[in-house]
């Protein structure tokens, strides 16, 4: 696989960790053949655009205020690097269709390193881990994983995201239910007996689940922004029967947050998460 490096600063600046898109940041992509790296604010705002699903330039130019002459350089950049493909909009051949040609495989950051550098050690004597307990040695196990990686500068949240994809896939058959209430039900009898936290129904409309002693976060250092990557993934993957497809899954409050529990709203890849009832309470976005 070859490395490519497209538009790189030189610094990785400490930036706030409740930026969506910071600035000094630098976004991995991966293609078939490729490693494409990304540090320019307006393509990552372009290709997270275009990962929601095919959009046309005028869409593009509309949703980021940018100049057409802009847009056009940006989008050129980013197909010559293989990250994007462009095909004729069907329904006006003299328009064309954006979608991505790539993934995102994690980013370069200064972001949490501060706050993962105390997690990193134990005491002289302390276990940090139950002895018996396999569930507590794995919670401790990637709690190591996903310091050592914030330490490092690097956010393997998509990474963590498709992991749980893939085995959210797994666990479907063990959690089947026709209602969803059966289904949540049967997901906390799982994650109770394993050690993974308790899963609670908070409502069908959106869908919207609260999770208590979440085995990915709670341990984690509060860096004021959601950290469930993996839970995100399997959550999708448990629910894309109900939405015919992979829902759009939020993480809304977090303990990495600050809170003492995690909120997941799950919702159709078309549907606006209503963020409303959790604004006041909210201690940073999820990046």
């Amino acid at each position: 696989m070859n490395i490519k490096i497209l538009i790189i600063s030189e610094k990785v600046n400490l930036v706030r960790a409740h930026e969506q898109e910071p600035e000094g940041d630098v976004t991995l992509f991966a293609t078939k053949t490729s490693v494409v790296a990304i540090d320019s604010l307006i393509k990552r705002r372009i290709l997270r655009m275009i990962a929601g699903g095919e959009i046309s330039f005028d869409q593009i130019v509309s949703q980021t205020g940018k100049a057409k002459s802009t847009i056009s350089v940006h989008l050129r950049d980013l197909e010559t690097a293989g990250l994007i493909n462009s095909k004729p909009d069907p329904d006006d051949h003299r328009k064309r269709l954006l979608s991505m040609n790539s993934e995102p495989i994690g980013r370069l950051t200064n972001t949490d390193r501060e706050y993962a550098e105390e997690y990193l050690y134990t005491k002289n004597g302390n276990l940090p881990f139950s002895e018996g307990d396999i569930a507590s040695y794995f919670k401790y196990m990637l709690r190591v994983i996903r310091t050592e990686a914030m330490n490092l500068g690097m956010n393997i949240d998509p990474i963590l995201e498709r992991a749980g994809i893939r085995i959210g896939k797994v666990l479907a058959p063990l959690v089947a239910d026709p209602t969803v209430a059966g289904k949540i039900s049967k997901m906390n009898q799982f994650w109770q007996a394993n050690g993974l936290g308790m899963i609670n129904l908070v409502a069908e409309e959106p869908l919207t689940l609260r999770v208590e002693g979440c085995f990915e976060c709670q341990d984690l250092p509060i860096t004021g922004h959601g950290s469930c990557a993996f839970d995100i993934g399997v959550l999708s993957s448990l629910f894309a029967e109900e939405f015919q497809d992979q829902p759009e899954v939020v993480e809304v409050e977090c303990y990495s947050s600050g809170f003492d529990h995690c909120t997941f709203v799950i919702t159709s890849r078309n549907t606006l998460v209503p963020t409303g009832k959790y604004e006041e309470k909210s201690k940073g976005e999820v990046i």
